[in-house]
């Protein structure tokens, strides 16, 4: 096709059609290769994030493997945002983290630089037919990927052929020329980046109009400063409505682009040098156009490793000051708050990344266990000790019982879509499930247990020493039950939950002796045990329906009511 046409017939409609056809392209390709990869990881995210605690350089290596798999630097900043505001990460942790998804996205960068697009349709076909191999999940998923990865490029490949006109437009040339002065190619880069919210995808546009020899290393390098601050936009607005700490770890990736852009900005004379140096050369004799060509998509990819991986590796040991100035500059979260965060690991960003936020929500739901066991103890306590004192104390924990419970199921509600994977929904499901479980216990302890001993206290019903003694040891055992449940739900574990179901038979023994030491100890001052309503009688059923829940919640929150109950354990209560 020849281009070489006068600037004043330049087909600028269609040029702008086939530039933002090329664009969708290249990004849907992104996302077809970043879903596909992030349903191959699916919850070996966890054991990649579990590494940051460790120290800098595993929380860079992370960062770095993070943004390989939902390959985006700026869902990897989102996702160090939300665990910098549930405290699952410091501030320090978050900026290697941040620096980690910097080195990450120079790599992404190094494979769009690759001149194949002759192979482009192939990789789409041949992704296309592993894609419908649905029997085989991981070829089917990397059948995905590798189709993504040919739609990127031939979205890049329409972006390059659509811009080619340009080469005989005087006013883009011009422009061209004019970034020399690199503070405005540092101003578009930001911009163009901040708009369509993706660094990779301005650097795609770069790398089109480098190969139809459009664009001088010069320019290319002050376009890669501005997509590194354009970048830093969405993790702002993420921060907004945050907890202190989110605003925190935005500031800080805008601090960490800022001193890139301010280091190499003096040294851009001594970048273009080592970039030419490092990079391939084109043939003598060739003409300006076709010169810069062949060499510019390469040198750019290379400017923005070299500054990428650079500035990390000079700031990565001052992470902690870094973080410290961060603090005092933005301020550290007030001293006082009116209401408790009552589900911290919650956190929207996290939907990025589907894996991680089911185990956000199955580390709250235990946490709301923990609440509810803690309600259950203090309860039997209350009841059994007639310290009635307590149960204003106890109805208040109800409702914070119901709010935690109603802030997970809003949670997993919004995570639920119909493009989860199968797992990601199955688990989300259950959770839901298992915290319906939690918060019905609260309320067998707020609507059943209390209500029923304020009756009986009304009438002067007593609890003897003995039946005391007994519900005791039965209320022990059932809150014990609790407590092992939310450990086998927190580790997700189906065999450590047996225990819990193998308790079955022990608790049924101290039910049954309450009850017929009830029978067994009747004297004639004693005949109103026999009445239906005897306290002790009563508080036993409900310790028997606690007991109940429990064994269907560890069923449920550790899989064993999907995969099957091992033989010895039976189905109903």
């Amino acid at each position: 096709m020849d281009y070489a046409l006068d600037y004043a017939s330049l087909p600028l409609v269609s040029m702008l059609i086939g530039l933002t056809g090329g664009l969708a392209l290249f990004l849907h390709g992104m996302t077809m290769m970043s879903t596909a990869m992030r349903a191959m990881a699916g919850s070996r995210l966890k054991t990649i994030m579990a590494r940051l605690a460790r120290n800098r350089f595993s929380a860079l290596l992370t960062g770095m493997g993070i943004t390989s798999i939902v390959q985006s630097s700026t869902v990897t900043t989102l996702i160090a945002i939300g665990f910098v505001s549930a405290g699952v990460l410091t501030l320090s942790q978050a900026l290697a983290v941040i620096m980690g998804a910097a080195v990450g996205s120079a790599v992404t960068t190094q494979i769009i630089a690759f001149d194949i697009s002759n192979l482009s349709y192939v990789l789409t076909a041949l992704g296309f037919g592993l894609s419908l191999w649905k029997s085989r999940r991981i070829a089917s998923l990397t059948g995905s990927v590798i189709m993504g990865l040919g739609v990127l490029f031939i979205g890049l490949g329409l972006m390059s052929d659509f811009m080619a006109p340009l080469r005989t437009y005087p006013p883009f040339l011009e422009l061209m020329a004019s970034m020399t002065n690199p503070l405005l190619g540092i101003l578009m880069g930001a911009v163009f980046t901040a708009v369509v919210n993706s660094s990779t995808a301005t650097l795609g546009v770069i790398i089109a109009l480098a190969s139809q020899g459009l664009i001088p290393l010069e320019a290319g390098i002050a376009l890669v400063f501005g997509a590194n601050i354009g970048t830093t936009i969405t993790a702002l607005l993420a921060a907004i409505g945050q907890p202190r700490t989110a605003l925190q770890a935005a500031v800080g990736q805008v601090t960490f682009k800022l001193l890139l852009v301010l280091i190499w900005l003096p040294l851009i004379g001594p970048l273009e040098a080592l970039t030419r140096a490092m990079s391939p050369s084109a043939e003598a004799g060739l003409a300006l156009a076709e010169q810069l060509a062949y060499e510019v998509p390469r040198q750019v990819a290379n400017v923005h490793l070299i500054v990428n991986l650079s500035t990390v590796l000079l700031l990565l040991p001052f992470t902690n000051l870094l973080a410290a100035l961060i603090v005092r500059f933005v301020g550290d979260e007030p001293a006082a708050q009116e209401t408790e965060d009552l589900t911290p690991a919650l956190n929207t960003v996290l939907f990025e990344v589907p894996p991680l936020a089911v185990d956000a929500a199955r580390q709250e739901v235990v946490r709301l266990g923990e609440r509810v066991a803690d309600q259950l103890d203090a309860a039997v306590h209350a009841l059994l000790n007639a310290k009635t004192d307590a149960f204003d104390t106890l109805h208040n924990s109800e409702l914070l019982i119901n709010q935690h419970h109603t802030a997970i199921i809003g949670f997993l509600e919004k995570l639920l879509q119909p493009e989860l994977p199968g797992d990601v929904t199955r688990s989300a499901i259950e959770l839901v499930e298992a915290a319906d479980y939690l918060e019905s216990i609260g309320d067998l302890v707020d609507k059943e247990m209390i209500p029923l001993y304020l009756r009986h206290a009304a009438r002067e019903t007593r609890i003897s020493d003995e039946a005391r003694t007994r519900l005791q040891a039965l209320g022990a055992a059932v809150c014990e039950s609790l407590r092992l449940a939310l450990r086998s739900v927190a580790d997700a574990d189906p065999a450590s939950a047996q225990s819990v179901l193998e308790a079955k038979s022990a608790v049924r023994g101290l039910e049954r002796v309450t009850i017929d030491f009830e029978r067994d100890e009747l004297t004639a001052e004693t005949l109103r045990h026999l009445l239906p309503n005897a306290l002790e009688r009563e508080l036993t059923e409900s310790l028997r329906r606690t007991f109940s829940l429990v064994r269907r919640f560890v069923r449920v929150g550790t899989g064993l009511l999907r995969t099957g109950i091992p033989d010895g354990f039976e189905r109903e209560e």
